[in-house]
Parts: C-alpha cells; structure tokens; sequence
C-alpha cells in the first residue's frame, strides 16, 4: 500500500484512555495513560487517533464528573456536531488512503463518550451529587452520538467498543477484562 511498514489499521481513541488528566478529579485509575489498552493497540501494530476531550472543551479542565443531562443543551450538541465533523473530515482522509478504521474505543459511563452506558441521575428533580445520586444506564454519551450519526452517514462502520472506567469498574469489577479480551479479538 505504501511501501514502508504501516500496519494502514486504525483505532479512533477516546482522549482520557490516552491522557488520564484529562479527566475530571477522583477518576483516574492510571498514572498517565489507561496502560492495559494502550499496550495493547501498540502490540497489534495499529495507529491510534485520539480524540480531543469534548467535556474539556465545554466545562474546561476544573469541572465536577456529572451524568448526560448536563450535556444535553442543543448549544452543547452543536458545538459536539461540530468536533466530530473536524474529527470525520480526517477520519475520511484517512480512508481515502486506502487504511481501515478498524473501532472507536470510548469512554464507558462518560456523559460524553460512553459508548453503551451512561450515567443519569436517580431522581432527576433533586439531582445531587456524583456518583451517590447517580444510576449508570444503557445508552450513548453525547458526543459519540453526533461522531456515530456522521460516520454512518459516510459509510464507515467500525467496532465501537466502550472501556470500562473507575465508576463502571466499581460496579461491575469483571467488565474490563471482558472489554478487553473483545478488543484483542478485533484487533
């Protein structure tokens, strides 16, 4: 393909699996990467395109973990369109050259880039504090919603896989093993 020793493999990476201070205080299980996962991605040879943080670009370095609702503003959701259409433009270069976008490796439970699971509040209308007030449910985060709905719509289908952070780890201790043996077996 390019005369040289590219794999022309690629996996679409949520910032804090390759930056863990980017998250927000209290959630960091690694000391600057999610080591198992990069470990991994860099074994089976393949290029990683990480994805700026969209909480960051929103409530900034300093904010408090919160569930969906918080995200869920159509000011918010125009300003996440508008990342994943910036990250689909290089996404599409990409496969233009030839290489495969092999799986978009969110952020589980994250408001923003949990890919199966996300956290709402127990009672909406009294709200409270993470994580006591908060119920992790099926769904997708905000922004890889609006990543998703552009992919589909350019034909580009990878695996989206959500690894397991802090949060979902405490209440499910088995759910990162698994997410990542299914990881090894697509890459």
């Amino acid at each position: 393909m390019i005369g040289d020793s590219r794999s022309g493999r690629i996996v679409i990476v949520s910032h804090c699996l390759l930056n863990v201070h980017s998250l927000e205080d209290g959630l960091a299980m690694y000391r600057g990467v999610e080591e198992e996962v990069v470990k991994l991605l860099i074994n089976k040879g393949v290029g990683i395109f990480q994805i700026p943080c969209p909480e960051m670009s929103i409530m900034g370095i300093f904010r408090l973990p919160m569930p969906r609702e918080a995200y869920e503003h159509p000011k918010i959701k125009e300003r996440y369109r508008e990342l994943a259409g910036n990250i689909v433009r290089h996404i599409k270069w990409f496969k233009k050259k030839g290489y495969e976008i092999i799986a978009v490796l969110g952020a589980e439970g994250s408001p923003t880039c949990g890919v199966s699971l996300v956290g709402r509040w127990k009672d909406p209308k009294k709200k409270g504090r993470f994580p006591d007030d908060v119920e992790f449910v099926k769904g997708m985060g905000i922004f890889m919603e609006e990543l998703k709905k552009l992919l589909d719509a350019e034909g580009i289908s990878p695996e989206w896989i959500g690894i397991p952070g802090k949060s979902i780890r405490s209440i499910d201790p088995d759910a990162f093993e698994k997410v990542l043996k299914k990881l090894n077996e697509i890459l």
